[in-house]
């Protein structure tokens, strides 16, 4: 994934369209020094230096012709030589033709606007998933924070399923850790899940009955589905599993204490 900032493009295209409206006369160059200066900056950094550039196939050819005639003027800044009339109206027909190329161009590619999911902000989803989930679970659950932020580009993209899947990764990171804060550092079960988890902490007698009703919760109508295969969950569902998740890990971290530095916890609490 890459995030393109939209403005660039107007850039882009101002620059062109400025190539375009240039009088088909002759002309001083210094009078027409900036539209061929910044329109022969911008084509290049496009064709040759922009995310874009590897995709752009169908208008290549015209950008290259332009830019070549855009160099060729360009080489002598002698502001006061004149540029005859065919040479500015090759400039402006090329522009056009190049404009048209490259809207059509432009127009095919695989663009998509990511939507808001619930109250959830779209660039905290893609960008910082941990923060749908309280802000100390980095400092006391650093593992955890991989399926955090998964599960939130997962429900940015609507892969609600994957989100969920993601959601209960997270959960159960958090529960390993519970369980071995609140037992006293006994020996984990073998089976690493919620189910398992919350049948060892009622044995033992421990944990907060808050906790224990919310992994019960999620156990019994979100978890079990979600494990076969048949099961796809909604967008509204994953959204609804993550609200669980985050207050049963609000729950969780409230009394787990926070994990002394590593150089890997660091790094993956800036990644």
């Amino acid at each position: 994934m890459i995030k393109i900032y939209i403005p660039y493009l107007l850039d882009v295209f101002s620059a062109i369209e400025k190539l375009e409206r240039i009088k088909t006369e002759e002309s001083e160059y210094g009078d027409i020094f900036t539209e061929f200066y910044s329109g022969q900056a911008s084509l290049e950094s496009f064709h040759n230096a922009s995310v874009f550039a590897p995709y752009l196939r169908s208008s290549a050819y015209l950008s290259n012709e332009l830019i070549r005639l855009l160099k060729d003027q360009n080489k002598d800044f002698d502001m006061k030589r004149k540029i005859p009339f065919y040479t500015m109206h090759s400039v402006q027909s090329k522009a056009k033709e190049y404009k048209i190329a490259l809207i059509a161009e432009l127009g095919v590619f695989d663009s998509y606007f990511v939507t808001k999911k619930g109250a959830f902000d779209t660039n905290s989803l893609l960008n910082g998933g941990e923060s749908v989930f309280p802000p100390d679970l980095a400092k006391k659950v650093p593992e955890a924070l991989f399926d955090a932020r998964e599960a939130a580009k997962s429900l940015a993209y609507e892969l609600p399923t994957a989100a969920g899947f993601h959601t209960f990764r997270a959960t159960e990171s958090v529960v390993r850790k519970y369980y071995h804060h609140v037992t006293g550092g006994t020996a984990a079960p073998k089976i690493r899940n919620l189910g398992v988890y919350l049948n060892a902490l009622k044995q033992v007698g421990k944990g907060d009955p808050k906790v224990l009703g919310a992994l019960k919760q999620m156990a019994d109508l979100h978890r079990n589905p979600t494990i076969h295969p048949e099961t796809v969950l909604t967008v509204d569902e994953a959204i609804a599993i993550l609200g669980i998740a985050q207050s049963v890990v609000s729950t969780m971290l409230v009394v787990l204490p926070n994990m002394p530095p590593t150089t890997a916890s660091n790094q993956s609490a800036v990644l």
